[in-house]
């Protein structure tokens, strides 16, 4: 698999009693401006680290999912093979009591098939409930289900159904939502009823759906990552065959449907939607980096001609800014963002995201209720003479007043957090240059 091992030895507890409190910008000439910015060591000092252990070495940690009883649930690699090997990879869980579980591992098997699993891919969490897409050991793939101690194959290469091309799922409530090709139906996003008795996926739209707000275009491609939001499915998708390495399609976006109503999708953005803070005409990309939603409301990463941003579309229609990269924070790094990862969580009203600049990587955490930013950890901090120099998030890692972490260091170790919520420092909202701020809370 094409990815980076990392060793994880421990699991840490970051406890965050006094965060780095800013303000939304409303435009992109406005500037974060703090009313007394605290420095890195007297941020990393403001909570205690306190390692936890875990027994067993783990590495390719991704995904961290921070659940109601407080463990943590990720895929890694167990190290079980000889020095020198991945090992085996799995979905694991840490527990509240530092208790090491394998929910599900490469040559386990699945009660509804003789498939095995080989590898493990795009897991989400939810409920108590994990979904992932499976490379499975016969060389087909499929979507995966563990929950209550077993694991179940929703759907798989390989069968009569004539299933393929299987993107990442996700899981809310009782529905599973993912995007496949299928014999009847062609390139189509498809939702499992896990209230069900057979489970079967029902493709809710079919290649050739209409497309909204378009002139007869109809839904031809679908994006590898779909999300699911209570009832509602919301999921990127395109006109056209699209393939990125041929010309772009005449339209695409983010939609929303319900996943057993009768209503056709409704867009949430799409080529014609002007981006917020952008110059006019300006308006968002067929390529959306992700489209995380929470109760109706959908946090969206999008770069058009070199404007790359974070936005929150709600309920109402209504698009707004979270930062981009004519966003600056003066007092923690030199310039604009430059970029931002498309790895969001949005838990609404709480958004976390990742954003880099020069020299300069900070995990921030908005309010969007009240237009409060927390900076969580950033690269100017020093965790025994190492820097962060990435981070990575899950969709949904707030649960209550803490958040799940994986933070990258400069000599190529890593770790996973949990930060607890404290209070913070006020910001103001100010334009660039005033010199005005706010006094603290």
């Amino acid at each position: 698999m094409n990815r980076m091992t990392i060793p994880i030895n421990r699991l840490l507890v970051i406890q965050l009693a006094a965060t780095t409190l800013l303000t939304l910008p409303a435009r992109s000439e406005w500037v974060w401006a703090p009313a007394q910015m605290i420095s890195a060591e007297e941020l990393a000092a403001s909570g205690a680290l306190a390692p936890l252990p875990v027994p067993t070495k783990l590495s390719n940690f991704r995904y961290p999912f921070l659940q109601e009883d407080g463990s943590v649930i990720f895929i890694a690699n167990d190290h079980l093979k000889p020095a020198g090997k991945e090992g085996r990879e799995g979905v694991f869980k840490i527990e509240a009591n530092d208790r090491v579980t394998s929910l599900t591992s490469a040559g386990e098997g699945f009660v509804n098939s003789p498939e095995k699993v080989a590898e493990v891919w795009g897991l989400r969490v939810a409920g108590g409930r994990a979904v992932f897409r499976a490379t499975l050991e016969s060389g087909q793939a499929g979507i995966a289900l563990w929950e209550s101690g077993r694991t179940y194959l929703l759907a798989s290469s390989g069968t009569p159904e004539g299933w393929s091309e299987f993107g990442y799922p996700d899981i809310s409530q009782n529905i599973v939502v993912f995007s496949a090709a299928r014999k009847d139906t062609g390139k189509s996003l498809f939702v499992a009823d896990l209230a069900s008795a057979n489970r079967a996926p029902t493709a809710i739209v079919p290649s050739g759906a209409p497309m909204p707000d378009t002139d007869g275009l109809k839904f031809e491609h679908f994006s590898a990552q779909q999300a699911a939001d209570g009832k509602d499915a919301v999921f990127r998708a395109y006109s056209d065959d699209y393939d990125w390495r041929g010309p772009k399609p005449r339209a695409a976006g983010a939609y929303r449907k319900e996943a057993f109503g009768k209503d056709a999708p409704k867009k949430i953005v799409d080529m014609q939607t002007q981006v917020p803070g952008a110059p006019a005409g300006k308006t968002f990309s067929y390529h959306l980096d992700s489209a995380v939603p929470r109760n109706g409301h959908t946090v969206i990463v999008n770069e058009t001609d070199g404007l790359q941003g974070i936005y929150l579309a709600s309920p109402d229609g209504k698009i707004s800014l979270i930062a981009d990269t004519n966003t600056a924070i003066p007092e923690l790094f030199q310039g604009a963002f430059t970029g931002f990862s498309k790895w969001v969580s949005n838990c609404h009203p709480w958004i976390l995201f990742v954003g880099a600049a020069a020299d300069y990587i900070g995990i921030f955490a908005l309010k969007a209720d009240s237009e409060e930013l927390y900076l969580l950890a950033d690269s100017r901090m020093n965790f025994d003479g190492k820097k962060i120099s990435g981070a990575e998030v899950s969709n949904a890692a707030k649960v209550g007043d803490k958040v799940a972490l994986m933070l990258e260091f400069s000599d190529g170790s890593s770790g996973v957090y949990l930060a607890t919520f404290g209070k913070g420092l006020a910001m103001s909202k100010a334009p660039a240059g005033s010199g005005k701020r706010l006094s603290l809370n």
